[in-house]
């Protein structure tokens, strides 16, 4: 009767480690696939950005006002900057529904058009940040 119990306890504790062994390596692969998730959607992120950026900073070597710039990207304009906010499709819509916000603040008072293109998200943190610069083809007063 004692072997019995013995092999029985001895049975019990290795499916006991089994099961731990199981459980700790499901919770690391858990953690990776959501790991894996997170930078998979920061990546596409970053990626969308830079296309926002450089089709910003395309739009801006063809329009030499603010308000032209806002109207050729959808967006809005201020004094020497301009607005445009996407949802999470990377698509122009309001300020209330925005995920993205790509800001371009514009200095056209030199002879060589400036314009600083940040892409940052709903939170404020930055994604991706541009230069761009373009000769004015009119000399300002």
């Amino acid at each position: 009767m004692k072997r019995q119990q013995s092999s029985s306890i001895v049975f019990l504790t290795e499916l006991f480690l089994s099961l731990t062994i199981f459980a700790l390596c499901s919770s690391v692969c858990a953690g990776l696939f959501a790991w894996s998730y997170r930078y998979s959607k920061d990546s596409n992120a970053l990626s969308r950005a830079v296309m926002a950026a450089q089709s910003c900073a395309e739009a801006f070597k063809r329009n030499d006002s603010a308000q032209s710039l806002a109207e050729a990207l959808g967006g809005t304009a201020g004094a020497g900057s301009c607005l445009v906010y996407y949802d999470e499709d990377w698509t122009p819509t309001t300020a209330d529904q925005a995920s993205f916000i790509l800001r371009v603040s514009m200095n056209l008072d030199t002879g060589i058009r400036l314009a600083d293109i940040v892409v940052s998200n709903a939170e404020d943190a930055e994604i991706f940040k541009l230069a761009a610069s373009a000769l004015l083809t009119e000399v300002r007063p």
